[in-house]
């Protein structure tokens, strides 16, 4: 049984409801103490939601750039609200002690082993019997911590499903075994790589094989988003990473766009409310968040449905909106219209009657459905 000791060391807060506090883990496994710094977005007290956990190696030059960006994009829609952990990693030779590998072998060294184990035991497991943790767990790394995070995604059973790796030192010994796991990978793997043309000659080049070998890579199962700068160098290429990544791996969870809606929802050749669904229902799997239908969304295969005429994602659409938006008109507004493009006017009418006992929502007020109404009467 480990003995895991934490002193509570600093708290203040982000905003309103959110927390940062900084701890001090006395580990066995380490045989001694390390410093983490650890981000709790406000959680509503009704919520049954995980949080994705993010866990952010040299937390004492990223964690402050990762938090902003998680508040950001989360504020906007476009990531779930997630739970940050950065270990600090401060003083000579730290992070090389800490990312040690075996030069004959090119696996961890007994040091890059049990730092990789701290990780999985004093953070991830930790974190997880404290916070309702979700499915997708991302790490990050820069420089030879960008390599290190790579000896997490050659486990049996990698404990992450989301990958972080900015401008790394890759080494020769470890690009086959990431290609020959990457390849069979059963779970799905988001992998964010990137490389700049101002690195050194050697951690580029390296870099630039590994990258051509993961987009040869054929399985669903993968994926990669691989950027190659101009300008930034190994210091700075992290703030131009870790938005681009996090946007990425949270891609699923966004509103959908009018790029999707013109080049997706309009040229398939299935009913409009098969991606809507399909979207959420990933969302599901991936995350474990029973996301509410949003308003975007819905509207967004509405405007397919009318475009194409189909009753069948109207009535879908009004389930939804009879589930999601219960006390608005725009569930039976929809089966009105789906009816009425049926040409069933009798039960056009009474769900628009239905209707209008309701709340106005977005476009649907009431003197539209009036006119609905004194239209089928």
């Amino acid at each position: 049984m480990k003995n895991l000791f934490l002193i509570l060391t600093a708290s203040f807060c982000i905003n309103l409801g959110a927390q940062i506090t900084t701890e001090n883990i006395e580990s066995s496994v380490l045989g001694k103490v390390r410093t983490i710094d650890l981000y709790v977005p406000e959680i509503e007290s009704d919520s049954i939601d995980p949080l994705p956990l993010i866990v952010v190696l040299e937390g004492n030059d990223l964690f402050n750039l990762t938090v902003s960006n998680v508040e950001f994009l989360s504020k906007i829609g476009y990531m779930p609200k997630s739970i940050v952990a950065g270990i600090r990693q401060v003083g000579s030779g730290q992070v090389n002690r800490d990312s040690e590998i075996n030069k004959n072998s090119g696996q961890l060294s007994s040091r890059g082993a049990n730092f990789k184990q701290f990780i999985v035991s004093d953070i991830v497991q930790r974190l997880q019997a404290q916070y309702n943790i979700s499915n997708l767990k991302v790490i990050i790394g820069k420089n030879k911590l960008g390599n290190f995070i790579n000896y997490f995604l050659l486990d049996n059973n990698p404990v992450f499903s989301a990958y972080i790796s900015i401008t790394p030192e890759v080494t020769g010994a470890i690009i086959d075994p990431i290609i020959a796991k990457t390849t069979s990978v059963k779970k799905d793997i988001s992998y964010y790589l990137s490389n700049s043309e101002n690195l050194p000659k050697k951690q580029k080049n390296n870099t630039s094989i590994l990258s051509e070998e993961l987009k040869n890579i054929e399985n669903p199962k993968f994926h990669l988003t691989s950027d190659m700068f101009a300008n930034p160098d190994e210091f700075s290429s992290s703030m131009y990473s870790i938005p681009i990544a996090l946007e990425n791996i949270f891609r699923v969870y966004q509103p959908i766009s009018p790029k999707v809606y013109k080049e997706k929802i309009l040229r398939d050749s299935s009913p409009p409310h098969t991606f809507l669904v399909n979207k959420y229902q990933r969302i599901f799997r991936e995350l474990g968040i029973q996301k509410k239908y949003i308003l975007n969304d819905v509207m967004a295969v509405f405007a397919a449905a009318q475009k194409k005429a189909d009753a069948e994602t109207l009535f879908v659409l009004g389930e939804l909106a009879l589930q999601d938006y219960p006390t608005t008109m725009m569930g039976h507004y929809f089966n009105g219209l789906g009816y009425e493009f049926l040409e069933n006017y009798k039960k056009a009418l009474k769900n628009y009657e239905r209707a209008y006992t309701l709340e106005p929502i977005d476009f649907i007020t009431k003197e539209m459905i009036l006119t609905k109404i004194e239209t089928l009467k």
